[in-house]
């Protein structure tokens, strides 16, 4: 008996012990063939939505410089020597001469014909005018003797000593010099005016003349610096052709001009009272960036690269920015001062999977701002909620899963882009 009851404990412990091994293996078979899910936390954060663009540093303002007239390259009276590239200037100095002989050959002779003029017009002087002046006063002697002879033969005529033919015959002749006299003095009046208007002419022809000469001293129109090297000396050249280029170079009246892709020249904006941010980083500055906002959009684009110039004005310049510094422009679109924050692969067909007590669930999340690397969660998340980034396939709601868990920085950087193809940047 004895034995037969040590047996009958055996087979129960053995029994109990396959049974505990069955669970062990049946919670071993639910734990580790549940499918496996990459997690990340939502989290809080600044977020700015952005496109990025290349741009160059240059002057808001270029003025060329340009022949006015054909002729030779020459130095200009009193200048030490020929402006080269780099050289300041100020506005209205004298850049170069294009020295044309024809131009300098009119001046002479408007001015001889000016002094001609002047002389022909001036009362001492002309000679017209002398002889219209001697023909007056002998035509007024003239008359005066004639007017004489005419009171005497009147006289003569009240006492019958005289003829009344006589009488007429001097009163005849004095009335033909006084007519003579009044024409010589409306002839040398209208000589006058005539005269008088030659000059006039003269005078705006030695104007003219003397403008076209002055054109061709090319002055600088700004307080500038030259950028490009100027047309050598003896070199001849045409009407308009261009000498030399100037341009204000100094810290604040440079630009950063952006070369922005015609698919997002729309988000582009210039507003008074509500201007567009930029953030613009420079090559010749690691390390700093620049704050800036958009001034001018350039209204037709390149149509090689299919890309539009847009000047953006920085707001602090540094004391060393200089006219072709290259960089980067961020362009800001949107952004929040706090917003909750996922991965952009954790939107999956425009919804969140979260992981809540080992199962999947759906949410309706609502979507904002979104880019290559992190999507903003307007709505159905908060923070510190586990979200699955992984692709979820064919799971279910409801879904039991195991998690892996990865950072959220490097959950996002999995899918960042190069910095010149980024189009959207959270902070």
């Amino acid at each position: 008996m004895p034995p037969r009851r040590a047996n009958g404990s055996v087979r129960w412990i053995i029994i109990a012990l396959a049974g505990v091994v069955v669970v062990v293996a049946a919670i071993a078979v639910y734990t580790f063939l549940r499918p496996v899910v990459i997690v990340t936390e939502v989290v809080e954060t600044p977020v700015v939505q952005a496109f990025y663009a290349t741009g160059t540093v240059q002057p808001a303002h270029e003025y060329p410089v340009r022949s006015n007239t054909a002729g030779i390259i020459a130095r200009p009276e009193g200048a030490g020597r020929y402006v080269d590239k780099g050289d300041h200037v100020k506005a209205g100095d004298a850049l170069a001469v294009v020295q044309d002989s024809d131009t300098r050959f009119m001046v002479d002779k408007a001015r001889a014909e000016l002094e001609e003029r002047q002389k022909r017009a001036d009362e001492a002087t002309s000679p017209v005018l002398k002889e219209f002046d001697n023909k007056i006063a002998s035509t007024t002697e003239l008359l005066g003797i004639a007017r004489r002879e005419q009171d005497r033969i009147g006289r003569l005529v009240e006492t019958h000593a005289g003829s009344a033919s006589d009488f007429d015959k001097a009163m005849r002749l004095a009335g033909e010099l006084a007519g003579d006299l009044e024409s010589f003095k409306a002839e040398k009046e209208s000589s006058r005016l005539q005269l008088k208007r030659e000059l006039e002419v003269a005078e705006s022809a030695l104007k003219v003349a003397q403008w076209d000469l002055d054109q061709q001293t090319l002055r600088a129109p700004i307080d500038g610096v030259v950028l490009d090297r100027p047309v050598s000396l003896g070199t001849r050249v045409a009407l308009n052709d261009h000498v030399l280029l100037l341009a204000d170079v100094r810290p604040e009246n440079l630009v950063m001009r952006a070369q922005v892709d015609e698919e997002d020249i729309t988000r582009v904006r210039v507003e008074e009272k509500h201007p567009q941010v930029v953030k613009m980083t420079l090559y010749a500055f690691p390390g700093r960036s620049f704050d800036g906002t958009v001034t001018k959009i350039y209204d037709k684009a390149d149509p090689d690269r299919r890309t539009f110039e847009v000047d953006v004005t920085m707001s602090i310049p540094d004391a060393k920015l200089a006219a072709g510094m290259t960089g980067e422009l961020a362009f800001i679109v949107a952004e929040r001062a706090s917003a909750k924050v996922v991965p952009s692969q954790a939107v999956q067909d425009g919804a969140v999977w979260a992981v809540r007590n080992g199962r999947l669930h759906k949410l309706d999340a609502q979507v904002g701002i979104k880019s290559i690397e992190r999507a903003e969660i307007v709505a159905g998340l908060t923070a510190g909620d586990s979200v699955v980034i992984s692709p979820v396939g064919k799971l279910k709601e409801g879904s039991p899963v195991r998690t892996v868990r990865m950072d959220p920085t490097e959950a996002a950087g999995v899918n960042k882009p190069k910095p010149a193809e980024a189009p959207v940047k959270f902070n």
